[in-house]
């Protein structure tokens, strides 16, 4: 069935611009161009008509007057919120403010009683070092006590002994005076005297022993040589050389060290306690050994320090000659205290504490921790 094709006029439009696109759209799109122009146009009209119109008048007015109203309670409703929200802040503020207090509060108490407890601990343990303290006071000077009275029964033991040893030494001038102690008598005196001295020690009497002088003294690790003299007048050089010639046999190669004695005179060309080192082994010279015995047991005593110190080199003169110094100085001040012991005693404690400054001086030389 053939579609009838619909009449058309024509029409005459300016030339335009503002429509020169109207041209080149198609043909049913030109139509709804100009269809929705037309409807268009007459609601326009009519609503034109509406707005000279007043009843028109009246709902622009009604509808702005309802405007108003509710801009009126948005506006209140907007007050309202913004008190509320002033409202709120304050009472957030507050409830901040005693959270904040109660916290503090809370910390406080809490620290308040932990500083309690610390101030309790410390009070217990004040007490309990004031108690210590009392504790060990009481110890000290018990043991102060202890040692004045120990300290106090040897000097006078040592007063006792000296007594003894100076009445026997006088009883044995008296004999020596009258007799002229000799010989055999002179050697068995010495050895007494060493029994005496070292009750603990191994004294072999060696004066038959050819070169072996007269006794060999071994006291804990030490072994000594010791030569006798009992002469009226100085002990010569000639004594001195066979001496050395003693040291330097074979038969004494056990000897550690070796004292040279007189026991009432001098020797000859030596002082008192006179040290030096003779083919390795260190010798010291004693004068008048009957005045103080003594002298071998601090002979001995130097011989330990100066013996045991395997590092030092004994073979430097250096050494030698400051040990040579040190022991003259220990000889000279262990006499004087001898000597005024029994007069003297309030300066025994100085004397001796000038020995311990001696005994430290010969650590320095040999370079030994005291």
């Amino acid at each position: 069935m053939e579609t009838e094709s619909p009449e058309v006029i024509e029409c005459y439009l300016p030339d335009d611009p503002s429509i020169s696109a109207f041209h080149s759209l198609q043909q049913h799109t030109k139509l709804r161009v100009i269809r929705l122009g037309l409807r268009f146009i007459e609601d326009g009209e009519h609503h034109l008509q509406l707005w000279n119109d007043e009843e028109w008048e009246a709902k622009l007015t009604a509808a702005e007057d309802i405007r108003q109203r509710e801009v009126a309670r948005l506006s209140l409703q907007l007050e309202q919120a913004q008190e509320d929200i002033a409202s709120m802040r304050t009472r957030y503020e507050e409830q901040h403010s005693q959270v904040v207090r109660q916290v503090l509060e809370t910390e406080r108490q809490r620290h308040a009683g932990e500083l309690d407890a610390l101030k309790t601990n410390n009070a217990d343990l004040l007490t309990r070092l004031q108690t210590l303290h009392d504790e060990l006071e009481v110890k000290y000077n018990k043991r102060c006590d202890e040692l004045r009275a120990n300290n106090d029964m040897r000097l006078s033991n040592l007063s006792v002994q000296m007594q003894e040893m100076r009445e026997e030494y006088e009883a044995k001038l008296a004999r020596r005076q009258n007799s002229t102690l000799k010989g055999k008598d002179g050697e068995e005196f010495v050895l007494g005297r060493l029994n005496m001295l070292f009750p603990t020690a191994d004294i072999e009497d060696t004066h038959s022993l050819p070169h072996r002088g007269d006794f060999i003294l071994r006291d804990d690790d030490m072994t000594m040589m010791i030569e006798t003299k009992n002469y009226s007048r100085n002990v010569q050089k000639a004594e001195i050389d066979k001496f050395y010639r003693d040291i330097e046999n074979p038969a004494n190669s056990d000897i550690q060290c070796a004292i040279f004695v007189s026991l009432h005179t001098g020797i000859c060309s030596r002082e008192d306690f006179d040290f030096e080192m003779h083919n390795g082994i260190p010798v010291l010279f004693i004068h008048r050994l009957c005045d103080n015995f003594d002298s071998i047991t601090l002979a001995m005593k130097f011989f330990k320090v100066v013996v045991g110190q395997s590092a030092i080199d004994l073979s430097s003169k250096e050494i030698v000659d400051n040990l040579k110094r040190v022991a003259a100085t220990i000889k000279r001040n262990f006499n004087r205290q001898k000597l005024i012991l029994d007069k003297y005693h309030s300066e025994q404690s100085q004397l001796l504490a000038q020995q311990q400054s001696n005994v430290i001086d010969l650590y320095a030389v040999l370079d030994v921790k005291y």
